[in-house]
């Protein structure tokens, strides 16, 4: 039996503040969701729009026309999606900050927040409309999470590992890294988050075609949908490596990069589908559906109280929260530099408050010349590794691997186009640095207001990690921008 709390006149504010809470509580990403129509494309936006129009038809077709604010339906189900979306939001903003997972969150918030309005059996009926809504709009507007690259790194230190353990051959992960980006490309769900995205769309897609009940066995199948393309990931990394590396038919890899993405993919969901038929469908035909268990009318004060609470908290951004930026960094002397305009992508990329400093300049010291990016941030998602970017510009990787140069720098030193050209970056804050991106993420959730530098830098020529011009010129750059971490850093203590 429902237990429907029935309001006075005067307290329809009461309901006018609940949802004004709740709105607060996500304007945040609300906001990010609005800037980030800046850079969508014009597919998107039509597949965006059209996904808008479908819903919102859904709506005034089955829940519009039940809503009634002056019975509230205090079921258990969609006030755990309320609570679980603000505060999956919260948690998720002040550790990793990535936006579109926060934006899903929100998504199914929201659609809790109208199962306290209808009718509970409609409410369990749009469920799965719902969810797949909260898995395409966030990644239509801007799929590049800033995850990508972390599931790339992870794959690519997986493979070596097997082919470590097999005996198959010593190849690093970063030799796998350029080696996946060296062979064909595809614009295709074949790999890394993309992949995962697609094959988590699909499950849902499929969920509502036959009708499949959600629950904790339909959980398991995503959890293992999850698994079996990543598994799929690593095992079409894992015979590219072995074709070119211990088998040396790199001809052969090209040809078999593109059919190894599909079929993985295909296989992997195939399994999905096969274990998703093990799950009971709705009934054509319901009988009368029991709602879930309900709360006491009174407890709607505790809601209230909740929700307001968790609004709160989420007006509060922890990413100006005593944050040490820097608003230049002044080269030393001996270091002559022109400022150079960024280009187009990088104004894209760039473009965003929590850069507080980002500078190019076009360098000369001693017998050393060339370009260098410094990009100062808190925010993990403002940084990249920059073999992305020399692959991005045309740049051949001929080889890449992790360098101590001048016993305090732990830098990542790249070969490029055949030997002409070499390019070192890393990662600096106040104590330390790393050349592992992966290191910077973990680093930002511990810390997540310390400031780190990203320093990359092409020579003009081909240069050695050891030699004393090197190691003179990369010292003066980190202790130029450490003495700019300490000083801003004392000034706010």
């Amino acid at each position: 039996m429902v237990h429907n709390f029935t309001f006075k006149q005067h307290n329809y504010w009461a309901v006018i503040l609940l949802i004004t809470a709740w709105i607060l509580g996500n304007l945040w990403t609300f906001q990010w969701w609005l800037e980030s129509f800046k850079s969508v494309s014009r597919l998107n936006l039509i597949v965006l729009g059209g996904t808008a129009i479908a819903v919102f038809f859904l709506l005034v077709k089955n829940s519009f026309n039940k809503l009634q604010l002056s019975s509230l339906r205090l079921n258990i189900l969609p006030i755990l999606f309320i609570l679980g979306g603000e505060i999956g939001a919260i948690i998720l903003k002040w550790s990793f900050n990535i936006p579109q997972l926060t934006l899903l969150c929100f998504i199914l918030g929201s659609y809790g927040l109208l199962g306290l309005f209808i009718d509970n059996s409609i409410w369990r009926k749009g469920l799965t409309i719902a969810t797949i809504t909260a898995f395409v709009i966030p990644f239509l507007t801007a799929f590049n999470s800033g995850l990508g690259f972390p599931v790339r790194v992870i794959t690519a230190h997986a493979v070596a590992q097997t082919l470590s353990d097999f005996h198959l051959g010593a190849i690093s992960s970063h030799d796998i890294i350029v080696m996946e980006n060296g062979i064909a490309q595809v614009d295709l769900p074949c790999s890394g988050m993309k992949s995962l995205w697609t094959g988590t769309v699909f499950l849902l897609g499929i969920t509502y075609i036959e009708k499949r009940q959600l629950g904790f066995r339909w959980l398991l199948v995503a959890i293992a949908n999850l698994s079996f393309l990543i598994v799929a990931n690593i095992l079409r990394v894992l015979i590219l490596v072995i074709a070119i590396e211990v088998l040396q038919q790199r001809q052969i890899a090209e040809v078999l990069h593109l059919p190894l993405g599909i079929l993985g993919f295909l296989g992997a969901i195939f399994i999905t589908w096969l274990l998703l038929q093990k799950i009971p469908r709705y009934e054509i035909v319901p009988p009368a559906i029991k709602d879930s268990p309900s709360l006491k009318p009174f407890n709607f004060k505790w809601l209230l109280s909740t929700v307001i609470v968790l609004g709160i908290i989420g007006q509060i951004n922890p990413n100006i929260i005593n944050a040490a930026t820097l608003n230049s960094i002044n080269l030393p002397p001996q270091i002559i530099a022109e400022k150079l305009d960024l280009s187009k992508a990088e104004k894209n990329f760039f473009d965003n408050p929590a850069n507080p400093l980002v500078e190019k300049v076009r360098f000369q010291s001693n017998n050393l010349s060339g370009s260098m990016l410094l990009v100062a941030s808190s925010n993990w998602q403002t940084h990249h590794p920059p073999e992305l970017c020399f692959l991005g510009n045309g740049f051949k990787i001929d080889n890449m691997e992790s360098k101590l140069i001048d016993d305090s720098i732990n830098a990542r030193w790249l070969s490029l186009q055949d030997g002409e050209l070499s390019a070192t970056y890393w990662f600096q804050s106040n104590r330390s640095t790393t050349d592992d991106f992966i290191e910077r993420i973990v680093d930002y959730v511990a810390h997540r207001n310390k400031t780190w530098v990203l320093v990359s830098i092409l020579f003009d020529g081909n240069e050695q990690p050891d030699s004393r011009n090197i190691k003179d010129f990369t010292n003066s750059i980190y202790q130029t921008i450490n003495q700019s971490l300490n000083h801003k850093i004392n000034n706010l203590a």
